[in-house]
């Protein structure tokens, strides 16, 4: 009854990756010219996520922005449930990565870490740029 349970567990985290990556996509390609930024980013009307796991909630908006992920072996695959509304995919990232105590840097061109903010990973990872980088001062 274990493999069972296992496989009934990897099938409801690999749907909910799908679902979320699909609202993507529909999001992305459901708007009007008119719902973009000047930045050329484009705005979210409305994404759920309910009891997502992190990493994909965190890699369905990622690669809505072009970017690859790779997560520290130290983040949790804990549950995410929020609400993004009007915002744009560098936004969303953003409030995602806050609510659940992460930061991002660029570790190379098109690819970013993610891992638990606090002191230690900071100067681990501190060689790198941080992400998004900082253009007006704040953090």
């Amino acid at each position: 009854m274990g493999p069972r349970n296992f496989n009934r567990h990897a099938l409801k985290t690999i749907s909910s990756a799908l679902f979320i990556l699909l609202c993507c996509s529909i999001g992305a390609f459901a708007q009007s010219p008119s719902e973009h930024k000047s930045s050329g980013q484009k705005d979210l009307s409305k994404i759920t996520f309910n009891s997502t796991p992190v990493k994909a909630a965190i890699s369905a908006v990622v690669s809505q922005l072009g970017l690859n992920v790779v997560f520290d072996d130290s983040v949790r695959d804990d549950r995410l449930t929020i609400e993004l509304n009007d915002v744009t995919m560098e936004q969303g990232l953003k409030i995602i990565l806050v609510a659940k105590k992460l930061e991002a840097r660029i570790i190379e061109e098109k690819t970013i870490i993610v891992f638990p903010d606090n002191n230690t990973n900071r100067h681990r990872y501190e060689q790198y740029e941080l992400w998004p980088a900082k253009t007006d001062g704040s953090k």
